[in-house]
Parts: structure tokens; C-alpha cells; sequence
């Protein structure tokens, strides 16, 4: 099974396609796309990947499922730590209150969905 690129974690870094002995991966609007009939599985791209974007495992959709909530999950934490950040709880105004409400809201939801399934 030739390499899988997880397109949310992706970071168009290019080090894959740099590591990829036999130029089976290209970038294709800042992400990396593996084209299969090159790929030969030696797994250099998913060696050189820092993100975790790269599987040869034939992840179901579970499992894609999976990694990409935890990608959310951790987009709406470092969210939330910025908007803590600038906005001093003295200044805040309701709109802002309920923003962050809101991302903390949607943390919880996924954070139940996550241990739920097995899956923190």
C-alpha cells in the first residue's frame, strides 16, 4: 500500500518530498499528494514527517476520524490560550465571553467524543 498523506495535519513543510527517493510525492496547494503508482513503501517520507501526516497502515476511517479530532482539538486549545491571553478577564465584554464559552464548549465535545471511544 503506497503512502497516505492526512491532509489536516500536514504542514506543507516539504521534507517528505525531499526524503521521497523516487519523487512519488509533489505539493500541490501548500499539502503533499503521493502519486501510488511511484510510491515505492520505502517509508523515507513517513521518517522525515514531524507532523504525523504519513501512514502506510491503511488507517480506516475511524482511525482518520480520530486524528482528526485530535487536530481540532488541539487547533481550539491553542485557540483558547490566545484569546486568554490577550483579552485580561477585567476587560471582557459579553460577544467575548461567549467566545470563549463557545471554544470551551466544543473542547468538552470532543474531548467526551475522544474518551468515549477509547480514543484520548
Amino acid at each position: 500500500m503506497p503512502a497516505y498523506i492526512l491532509e489536516k495535519l500536514c504542514r506543507g513543510c516539504q521534507r517528505c518530498v525531499r526524503a521521497c527517493p523516487r519523487e512519488a510525492i509533489k505539493m500541490v496547494a501548500h499539502v503533499a499528494i503521493v502519486e501510488p503508482a511511484q510510491c515505492i513503501e520505502c517509508e523515507e517520507c513517513m521518517e522525515s514527517c514531524m507532523h504525523g501526516a504519513i501512514t502506510f497502515r491503511g488507517e480506516d476511517q475511524a482511525g482518520k476520524a480520530r486524528q482528526e479530532l485530535k487536530q481540532r482539538l488541539m487547533e481550539l486549545q491553542t485557540e483558547l490560550t490566545d484569546l486568554r491571553a490577550r483579552w485580561p478577564a477585567h476587560s471582557l465584554k459579553p460577544s467575548m465571553i461567549i467566545q470563549l464559552e463557545d471554544l470551551e464548549e466544543e473542547i468538552r465535545e470532543i474531548r467526551e467524543r475522544l474518551a468515549n471511544e477509547g480514543m484520548s
